[in-house]
């Protein structure tokens, strides 16, 4: 794997890429641009059955899943405490251009800690639909709970933070730059448009389950990067023995999880002959995307789109 491991231990040079490409729009900070979406106050329409009602720019953003820290961070308008944010901005690839640069405050693994959450004193809350449900009233008491519908598309997500933050036409230029990354990686792919991709994850037991060709961006040939799956790649997340993947036989493997959790399940199958007689694995074609990857964020998808690039220049 010597040959794609390269791509991915040089992160905090395609991280730059991400934190400071060009052509990202300063932000407008005049009071024209601040009256823009309404104003304030303003109807923020999330994925709750009523529109929230934020009556100034919220300056303190709290989230209770670490995704959204990748979106708000984009926006150039890092939260101030997210749920598991320590792991989350040591480990994440997709955070690893921001390490330093703010000060988030760590609420634990569960976003129902409301002493934590109070005394970060937000003055909005961010989380996905289904996530609050037993305590929505109670942070509701804290701050306004704004809840977004995770299986939205990250255009729409984006959008959706920047108008929280009253940063709709920033969002819109970076949204611009994103699919011009996305258009730009499909181009130089087309030298592998007859590879098939396996896209996998690893459960408790080392073994690979399938994301499924209708979970990810990354085969969508209009709005993603049109990866081929191979021949019997199921379209919902499926657990996958050694011979089935076998019977795919991918030209290449790609592991969308833990970099040392992937790790483990690949050397675990070293000794393996079903696992050695794979195309992937004989060309040298096993690569491991780091977890916060499979969030398909705005974030996630830059460093996405810059991977498949060093991928398809290799």
């Amino acid at each position: 794997m010597n040959k794609l491991w390269g791509v991915f231990l040089s992160i905090f040079i395609v991280a730059a890429v991400i934190a400071g490409c060009s052509g990202t729009p300063a932000e407008d900070t005049s009071e024209a641009s601040k009256s823009k979406g309404n104003g304030w106050p303003r109807t923020i329409m999330d994925a709750s059955d009523h529109g929230v009602v934020l009556e100034k720019r919220p300056e303190r953003i709290a989230v209770l899943h670490p995704l959204y820290m990748d979106y708000f961070f984009a926006l150039d308008t890092p939260p101030v405490a997210s749920v598991n944010a320590a792991e989350a901005m040591e480990e994440f690839a997709t955070l690893q251009p921001y390490a330093g640069s703010a000060e988030v405050m760590d609420l634990g693994s569960s976003s129902a800690n409301l002493e934590k959450i109070i005394e970060t004193n937000p003055d909005v809350i961010v989380t996905f639909k289904g996530s609050v449900d037993t305590n929505y009233d109670e942070l509701n008491k804290i701050a306004p709970v704004i809840l977004i519908d995770y299986t939205d598309t990250w255009e729409k997500t984006t959008r959706l933070c920047a108008t929280i933050v009253g940063k709709e036409d920033f969002a819109e230029g970076i949204i611009k730059e994103t699919q011009d990354m996305i258009a730009e990686t499909k181009n130089q792919l087309s030298a592998l448009q007859d590879k098939t991709f396996a896209l996998l994850r690893v459960d408790g037991k080392a073994n690979f389950n399938a994301q499924g060709s209708k979970n990810t961006m990354y085969y969508n040939e209009t709005a993603g990067f049109g990866l081929l799956a191979p021949a019997g790649y199921p379209e919902e997340g499926e657990s996958l023995s050694l011979e089935g993947l076998s019977d795919m036989n991918p030209d290449y493997i790609i592991i969308q999880h833990s970099i040392d959790v992937a790790e483990a399940a690949v050397k675990e199958k070293e000794s393996s002959k079903v696992w050695n007689s794979l195309e992937a694995v004989k060309n040298d074609h096993v690569a491991i995307f780091d977890n916060s990857l499979n969030s398909a964020s705005i974030l996630a998808v830059r460093l996405a789109a810059a991977y498949f690039v060093d991928l398809a220049n290799s």
